[in-house]
């Protein structure tokens, strides 16, 4: 039975991390390995993670004493992980215990998915329904509509060059989605509520986000997946009429890279005719 690899990245979260680990433990499937990271945390997340470790024949625990970010955090422990499949969960999230078994069964069965995920709900401060839009690949490239804990192949997550480092302001999974999407990768939803995505009184680290950096977030978006973009037909129309409210102010950035897109295949074709007549 292939392995699979639950990846929780840890940073000051000593009060919900034991949820997380619990709800990674107690799934159905029975080849698991759970790889925890501490990413230099400075309250007693390393302490409680000791503690626990014991408890769990198939966890790793990496204690990096650095704080160097969610996706070198996340990337070194994918690396240290032995298993087959990949499923990433935040330290302050859960899973319901028949997640991955359900997962891995649609991926085994149908090569050309690369990427299972599932409904979810809410829970913390706030409770009730996450309701995330239906897969759409267009809508994909205007905001990331997939959440973190999603399975897929470890094979697959190297050969895309596995999380960006250029992505540390946040969304690095938003990026890797389009990734797969780029290479051909089809998604599949499972339809049950087997995510459970914490709310906080208190700022996330997704609500902390600047404004600077949400600009860059969306700068390295476009510029690293910009064919992706081009592949919807009715994008350069929407780019030239001002049509994507949420992007409009890349219309420029957009316009340049078109631009480039087209003067650099003026240059191919201008090469290939003189190979030809020469």
């Amino acid at each position: 039975m292939e392995k699979v690899s639950i990846i929780i990245p840890c940073y000051n979260q000593s009060k919900y991390v034991i949820d997380a680990i619990e709800s990674a433990a107690a799934q159905t499937y029975p080849e698991i390995e759970i790889v925890c990271i501490n990413d230099g945390s400075t309250d007693e997340t390393a302490e409680i993670i000791t503690g626990i470790a014991p408890k769990f024949k198939q966890m790793l625990f990496l204690d990096q004493k650095e704080n160097k970010g969610v996706v070198k955090a996340r990337n070194l422990a994918i690396s240290k992980s032995t298993g087959t499949y990949i499923l990433p969960l935040d330290a302050d999230d859960a899973i319901e215990p028949d997640y991955v078994e359900k997962a891995v069964k649609i991926l085994q069965n149908n090569p050309e998915i690369g990427v299972v995920y599932c409904k979810a709900r809410y829970f913390g401060s706030k409770q009730g329904i996450w309701k995330l839009p239906e897969f759409n690949k267009n809508e994909m490239l205007y905001t990331n509509h997939v959440f973190v804990s999603a399975l897929f192949r470890k094979s697959d997550f190297e050969k895309l060059g596995g999380d960006k480092e250029y992505m540390n302001d946040g969304y690095e999974d938003w990026d890797l989605w389009l990734s797969f999407l780029e290479n051909g990768f089809k998604f599949h939803q499972i339809d049950e509520f087997l995510f459970n995505y914490r709310q906080y009184k208190e700022e996330s680290r997704t609500s902390k986000i600047t404004k600077t950096q949400m600009d860059n977030i969306y700068k390295n978006i476009i510029s690293h997946h910009f064919p992706l973009f081009l592949e919807e037909k009715s994008f350069i129309d929407k780019v030239f009429r001002g049509q994507l409210k949420k992007l409009n102010k890349y219309k420029k950035l957009f316009k340049i890279m078109l631009f480039t897109a087209i003067a650099e295949f003026a240059a191919l074709i201008a090469v290939l005719f003189l190979l030809i007549w020469t």
